[in-house]
Order: C-alpha cells, then structure tokens, then sequence
C-alpha cells in the first residue's frame, strides 16, 4: 500500500475508532457535537486491537449516527469507488430529506476528513522530500527539473558553466523577504491548526523512529493521534468572534515563534552544507538570505480597524515577544560560553562600558497585581571575571528584561518604567555584544564553539531584528489624496484634487523642497478619516524607521501618490523616510506603471532624495489579485509580464536598482500555484538576487506551520532566485509577443463582456455562489467591500473565494478559451505548442490554468444552478459552460495530452482522493444556502452547517480565497 493512502487511511481509522469511544453512553446528538473532549484512557484503548484497514474505516459501525449521517457517509464510500451520476443524486436524495443538525454533523465528519487528507499529503510530501536528500528515491518534477534541492541546483549551474565561486557569491547578495498578510484569513480556527501540527508531529515521530520503536511508545504516539483527533471534534470549528486585527498580529508573530525561529538558522546550515561540499567556505554573517515582512497591523487598506494606536501596539508586542526570544537564546549560551581567559580588546571595552551603567537597583514594573520591586543585580551575584563572555551575557539578559519592560507597557500606551539607557533600542545595539564575542572566540581558535549556538543567534538577529517582522503600512492612494484635499483647502489654496497631475507635481516638489514646514503648529480642523492618516505618520515618526518595511500605496495611479507619502512623512517630522512602494493592480494602472515611475526618476527632488536614503533601491508592488478581477487571468498575467520588462528596463536605464514586490495569493486566480515555477517564469532581470513576495493566511499554515514545511519552502525559494537570478529565461520573440497580445485582447474582451455588460451576471453571481453568506463568517477583521456598489467594489478575495465553493473557478480560466481558440481557427495551433515548449512563461500559464480546469465539476455546478438559481438567468450558466468547453479543448490541443493532468498523475490523484468527500460537501452546502435564502435572519443552526461546508470545500480545494 502506497504510504500516503496508508497514512490517511491511519488517520480515518483512529478517527472513527475515537469518536466511537467518545460517543459511549450517550447517542444525544448535542452531546456528540458540543461537549467537551472525553479522555481516552477511560475506554481502556489500544491500538493493537485496530484493523486499519478494515472495521475501523466502516462508517456504518457507529450507531449513535442517524440513519441518514450513515446513509450519506456510505454513498460517499460507494461514489468513491463508483464514480456515477445514479450514486450523486442518491446523495442528493439523502441529503434533501436530512434535517439541519444531520447536515451539520455530515458536514464536519467531512470537513476533518479532508483536513486529515491534507495533513497525511503534506507529511508524504516530507518524507520524500528527506528520502530524496538521503538519495533513497527519486523524485520527478513534471515541469520544473530536479533542482529544488540546494545540491542539485548548484550541480545544475556548475554544469552550465558557473563556478563554485559564482554561486557563493550570487548567493551572498541574494535576499528573498516573505511578508505575512492577514488576509484572506486562515478558515480554520488556530485551536484547530495546532491540533494539526499535533498530528503532522505524531505522524512525524512514527516515521523518524521506526522499527527501533518499542510496542509501548508505538501505542502511545497511536493514543496521542487518536486524543487530538478526538479533540479536533469537539472543539467548536466556527469562529464566534471576529478576529480583530491584533489577533491576526499574534497569529503572525506566533508562526515565526513555534516554526520559523528554529528554521530559519537550519536553512542557513543546510545551505553553508551544501557549499562545503562545492568546496566553498559558509555564507558570511552578514548574509541575509531571508528576511520577514508583515501586513498584519499595518495594512489599513479598507479595513477601518487598523488604526494608528493598532499599528503602535503590534510595533512594541512584536519588540517584546522578540527579546522574550532573544532572552531565552541568552539563558542557553550562558551554560555553553563558560569559557575563560583574556577576551579580545573590543570585549573588554564593550564590558566597560556597560558595567559602569549597572549598579544594585531596582525598579518598579507595574504587574497584574499592582507594583512589584526586581533587584537586577541579584542575576549575576555570583558572576565570576574569569568568564568574560558570561559576564557579557548576563548584561545582556538584563538589557532583554528592561528591552521587554518597555515594551510591554509601551504596548498597552502606559508610560515606561524610567530604564531609559539600559535597554536595546535598535537592533544594530542588539548585535554588538554578539558580534564582539564571536570575533573574539574566532581569534582565540575556538571556531567550533563560535560556529554553534553564537552562530545560530547572530543569524537569527540579522533576520528578525530588534522587532521579529519589519511591518508595512499599507493605504489606498485616494485618502492620501483627500488629505492632500483637506490641507489645500485649509491653506486656501484650492482643492488638490481637481489638480491636474503636472500642477500637482510641481507642488509636491516645491513643498519637498521647502524646509518649512506645511501646516507647522497652527490649528488644523478635519474630518476623523483625515486626522487618522495624520496620526498614522505621527507614529513613523515616534518610533523611527526600524519596526517598519516599507508604506505600499495600493490602488496607485501617477507619480503624485507617491510624491504625497513623502510630503506627509516630511510633514511629521520623519528623519528618516520609509521606502514607498506604489502598488499597481487593475489592468490600466500595470499599463501606466511604466510611466509613473519614469516621473519619478526625474524628479528632482525625488532623484535627490534616492541618493540620500539607506535603501539605495526602488521598491514597485504589483498586484495579482485585482488584475485578474478587473480584466480576467489570462490578461493579468500578460500585463503583470510587460510592466515587469518595463519597469526593469526603465530603472536601469536610470542607473537605479529595483525591486519588485509581488502580490500573490494562494489561489492560482490571486497569483497562487506552485511558487518554484512561478519564480522561473518571470521575465530576465524581474529577479536580480532578490524577491519580496507575500504569504497570504490561507497559506501560512502550508509553508511554515512546521520545521519541516519551512525547511522544504526555503530550500525550493532560495534555489528559485539563484537559478532565475544567473540564468534568466531568454526574452520571448517578436511572434510569441504578438500571439500573446492578440489573445489577452480577446480574453479581456470574453471576461468583460460577460462579468460587466451581460444583463443579469450580478443576479446569477450572488444565486449561485455564497458571496453574500460568506460575509457572515468570521474569517478576518477586514470587510469584503471596499465602498457600496456590485461586482467593481468587491474585493478580489471573496469574488475568487465564492467561485471556489461551488467548484466552477470562473475567474481563472474565463476567456482562456476565446483567445485560444481565435488563434488555433488562424492556424496558429504549432505557434501555440512552440511557445508551451519554448517559453516558460506560457508553459507555467497554460499549466496553471489546465490544473485549475481539472477541479471544475459542471455536475455539481448545475446542482446550485438547480436549488438556487432564478430560471430568468439560467443562460449566463449557458455561456459559461461554452467557455468552459471551449478552454478545455484548447488547453488539451495545446499540451498535446488527451485527458487533463495525464503527465502529472501525481496531482490529479490527489485531487481524486478528495473528491468524494468534497462533492458531498457541496450537496450539503446548496441545500444549507437554499434554506438560509428563505430566513432574513437564519438561525443559528444553518450558520454553523454553512460555515463547516465552507472549511471542508476549502479543505478539498486547497485554499479560501
């Protein structure tokens, strides 16, 4: 039996086995789905009794289920086996006459299912992830070769002519920075997600020891699978509150706690591995291979929750939650750096320094209880001098306490206690005492001692920081434009904007240049919304530039939003100003990017200012997810292609680096897929030794929820960027170019005829998919819209995530098969199979899209259609299906296969083994959306039903938005 069938079935099995001792003594169905979790040790379990492959995966054993749960259950065994229309509408049937706490039940039991398929996949994809590194297998990647491993792809480049020396060097420049965004938001509540990683963790701990393992510590890791199991049924999987954008901070900053904060040194180690054996020496310290970006706090992009106290409250947590970090690191080397002698020079003075600032004292730190005294010198009472480095670290550790002190009470607005001069205010401070010891330990000769756990923390300071996560702030460039509005107006000067964009330039940059100030001190009346942006420049400028990354612009448009930020950091007094990224996303905004920033670069006072800032480069964002809303995929990511070579060309013909900052999500209609591939498709030059790119909440989860989900993420980015960066694809020729122009006209054309001018697409949108149910849902503190209005004011995330649930995907494949098929009925049909073959760009769109394709179900589609949808609109359904057709066809013609996935049986099995539970699940949902259309206020009942068929269709599909 494959290990990946035989892992899931593990998991079925104790799943079930569990829920059947749960159920003991009681069949009340309130009991079986809301109490609290019973222990399995009272049920005398063991392990050794389970047949996995038999008993304890009969669904119809349990007999506290109705006859309808184990109806259901047992046609979604046989619709497995028997993959029928007959077996689907029997389904159909069962579920039409199951009440609400029967769908509800069925609903769950399906959703843990497929979270358990997914868990069981991941674990798999690790296993021979580390077989294959210990060359026990091989693993065969469809598209991309086999140099995700940093072994095999420094082979590839030395085979290609690249000397060791070339990849160390390329390697030592490069920077890959990951920013965290809160949204879309994880569906799964994050009680559920640790259970997850319980599981990952047990079915990890089987794995690693083996046959070496005793039957009693086999039996055990059984008895911890099945009591998380168990745990994960009755915890409640709905969210009752809305997370709050501090909560979504939190999560952020735990994710870099429990998984990145070890994994990220084991990456570098792994790497430094990998060169000794090119016969390379170990990155430099001063390497930063990996950085950490977060949105979650700062972005304030239609999310009126985000608030300038918020974003100063994540600042100081994550500053304290850092050093708590940093503190415990310190506890560690105290017992390994016991070394004693003479240290270097520097040490010396770092220690004199620093010791004439300490003397027995206390201080008054205010607790839950009141006040409480710290005798601070009682920590090294008994520090000898013969240990200099201890005698470094002890300052240290204290210097961490009062850094935590501070921070803390900055971060519930109280003022600090009075430790001002004996706490770490940058991370650059933060360094020195480990740099020092270091440098001393390699002069001494003790390398192996400096090489450990010293090593492992230098690194960890230069990619976390003094703050974990270098925050972003993110506004949308209309209310930089209404301030701009309410400033003007006040100083009697018009309104800015009725401006045309020439005026305004001239402006901005005489005002830039100006050294007084715009409004100085006199009284400013303005609107809350106005007085919010102001006090959101007053923090950058209370806290400096170190906590924050960079202020994205979304929605931008000419030069003049971005001359704007910077007058209004100027105006709040910012010494240093934050990097300003504009961030283009419709269609006519990629277009204009080019032209935008060439205003930029000649202006004067921006040009001056470039020559003068730390950052030395320009940062652009682009946007994946309201491109492909606004003009269809096909069209985003021809326009997301060109504006990339244009910005390229354009900075450096201006002799000015660029970065580019790609806005993807996890879904391929947001820019998702598989992110290797991604990487190596883009145009040469877009990836110069460095990447940004976000990690949206429904992914987070994927890639970094444990050590090894990080480790193979790290691997396969880090050899991304260093392949794309010394052996860019070659530029598309002048043919490629004009097929790939003339299709993106005709898709954009098929997307906006149907989403914008057909009469009765909004109407037929809101019937057959739960966009409108969808915002009932706790899933983030940002709302769907960002202003009143249809299908223009939603947000790409619930338009991408309502297409999702109901399995037809629209947004990413719409219009693929018009510009295919207008050039295959031209007679370019082996145009089109060369650029598959040639260019990888087209290879990884063609792909993307044909794996997207093989999850559409036009069965259960026309289910909804059924249940849901007026008869007056039933013919949009029509047009889609011709679509639909039409772009299967063509992906088939191009690729030259004859069913969809057959060269990557690996991916449509995975999607197989998922399907009978999520067809079901979509059952259940039309029906839950029928009855919840027929209450103004549905109870709560269909809510949670509602809400465990959205988590197990997510499940199924692989992600939210």
């Amino acid at each position: 039996m494959q290990p990946l069938l035989q892992d899931t079935i593990v998991l079925r099995g104790l799943f079930f086995d569990a829920l059947r001792h749960g159920m003991k003594g009681s069949s009340e169905k309130k009991r079986f789905m809301n109490q609290p979790s019973c222990h399995i040790e009272e049920h005398g379990y063991n392990t050794r009794n389970i047949d996995f492959n038999a008993a304890s995966t009969n669904l119809e054993c349990i007999e506290a289920f109705s006859e309808n749960v184990k109806k259901i259950l047992s046609l979604s065994e046989k619709y497995a086996e028997q993959h029928t229309s007959k077996t689907l509408q029997d389904i159909v049937d069962v579920v039409e006459r199951s009440s609400i706490e029967e769908v509800k039940i069925v609903a769950r039991i399906f959703a843990v299912l497929l979270s358990q398929i997914n868990i069981a996949e991941r674990h798999h994809r690790y296993r021979r992830w580390s077989m294959y590194k210990r060359r026990e297998i091989a693993i065969l990647h469809f598209s991309d070769g086999q140099h995700h491993q940093a072994d095999d792809c420094f082979k590839m480049l030395k085979e290609n002519g690249f000397t060791p020396q070339k990849i160390h060097d390329s390697l030592c420049k490069q920077n890959l920075e990951l920013v965290f965004t809160a949204h879309p938001t994880q569906s799964e509540r994050r009680s559920i997600l640790k259970k997850f990683a319980a599981l990952d963790a047990a079915l990890e701990a089987l794995d690693l020891h083996g046959e070496s393992q005793t039957p009693l510590q086999k039996e055990l890791i059984f008895m911890r699978l099945q009591q998380t199991l168990l745990a994960i049924w009755r915890t409640n999987n709905m969210r009752t509150i809305k997370p709050s954008p501090e909560d979504e901070a939190r999560y952020g900053l735990s994710v870099v706690e429990e998984t990145l904060w070890d994994a990220v040194p084991q990456h570098y180690r792994i790497v430094d591995d990998s060169l000794r054996r090119l016969g390379q020496p170990p990155l430099p310290l001063n390497c930063n291979l990996i950085t950490l970006g977060s949105w979650m706090g700062g972005d304030r992009d239609g999310n009126p929750y985000v608030t300038h106290d918020i974003t100063k409250k994540i600042i100081y947590l994550s500053m304290m939650r850092a050093c708590r970090l940093y503190y415990n690191e310190v506890e560690k080397l105290l017992w390994a750096l016991s070394m004693t002698g003479e240290p270097s020079s520097e040490v010396l003075e770092w220690l004199a320094e620093h010791q004439n600032d300490y003397h027995n004292e206390t201080v008054e730190v205010e607790g839950r209880g009141g006040h409480q005294t710290k005798n601070w010198d009682f920590y090294r009472s008994e520090q000898t001098v013969e240990e200099p480095y201890r005698q470094v670290l002890v300052i240290v550790r204290e210097m961490l306490e009062r850094t935590i002190i501070r921070a803390e009470a900055l971060s519930h607005g109280r003022e600090p206690p009075p430790v001002d001069g004996k706490c770490f205010r940058t991370t650059e401070e933060l360094m020195k005492p480990f740099a020092l010891i270091y440098d001393s330990l390699e002069q001494s000769g003790d390398h192996l001692v400096c090489h450990g756990k010293l090593k492992d923390l230098i690194r960890r300071i230069r990619t976390f920081g003094l703050y974990l996560v270098k925050l972003d702030i993110r506004q949308e460039s209309s209310k930089h434009e209404e301030v701009m509005d309410a400033i003007t107006s006040h100083l009697g000067l018009g309104q800015y904007s009725t401006w045309s964009e020439e005026t305004k330039i001239q402006w901005l940059t005489n005002e830039l240049l100006s050294k007084r100030p715009l409004l100085g001190s006199q009284d400013f009346n303005c609107s809350p919304m106005v007085r919010e942006v102001l006090d959101t420049f007053k923090v950058i400028m209370s806290c400096n530039a170190e906590p924050f990354g960079a202020y994205v612009i979304s929605m931008t448009q000419s030069a003049s939003d971005v001359l704007e930020v910077h007058l209004l950091q100027k105006e709040a007094g910012c010494r240093q100003h934050l990097r300003v990224a504009p961030l283009f996303e419709t269609k006519e905004d990629l277009i204009n990017a080019p032209k935008a920033l060439l205003a930029l670069y000649k202006n004067e006072w921006y040009r001056n200012h470039f020559d003068t800032v730390n950052t030395k480069y320009q940062e652009v964002m682009l946007g994946y997810s309201d491109s492909a809303k606004d003009a269809g995929r096909l069209t985003s990511v021809w326009e997301l292609y060109k504006a990339q070579e244009s910005l390229v060309q354009i900075s450096a013909e201006h002799k000015i680096p660029l970065n580019l900052f790609h806005g993807r999500g996890g879904s391929v209609g947001r820019g998702g897929g598989p992110q290797y591939l991604a990487i190596l498709s883009q145009p040469a030059g877009s990836i110069n030794g460095s990447l940004r790119v976000t990690i949206q909440g429904e992914v987070i989860e994927n890639y970094f929820g444990s050590h090894r989900s990080c480790e193979l993420t790290f691997e396969r980015y880090t050899t991304a960027i260093l392949k794309a960066t010394l052996t860019p694809p070659a530029p598309p020729s002048d043919l490629f170019r004009d097929v790939m122009q003339r299709m993106s006209e005709t898709s954009c054309a098929a997307y906006k005829k149907i989403v914008y001018d057909t009469p009765g697409f909004v109407d037929y949108f809101r019937a057959i998919t739960p966009e409108q149910e969808l915002k009932t849902l706790n899933f983030g503190s940002r709302p769907s819209k960002r202003a009143k209005g249809g299908i223009e004011t939603l947000r790409a995330i619930p338009w991408m995530f309502a297409w999702t649930q109901m399995r037809l995907h629209m947004p990413v494949w719409f219009g693929v098969g018009s510009a295919f098929k207008s050039e295959i009925d031209a007679g370019n049909l082996d145009t089109l199979r060369e650029m598959y073959a040639k260019w990888p760009f087209f290879q990884s769109t063609v792909e993307l899209v044909e794996a997207v394709l093989s999850k559409v179900d036009v069965e259960i589609t026309r289910l909804y259609e059924k249940m849901l949808v007026p008869a007056d609109v039933l013919y949009i359904g029509e047009m889609i299906y011709k679509e639909l057709d039409m772009s299967i066809e063509c992906v088939k013609m191009i690729t030259g296969r004859e069913n969809l996935l057959s060269n990557n049986p690996i991916i449509k099995r995975l999607y197989d083994i998922r399907r009978p539970m999520t067809d079901p699940l979509n059952i259940l949902q039309a029906k839950v959306l029928r009855d919840m259309r027929m209450h103004e206020n549905p109870p709560q009942e269909l809510q949670e039903s509602f809400a465990a068929t959205v988590q197990g269709i997510a499940a199924g599909m692989g992600w939210t938005g």
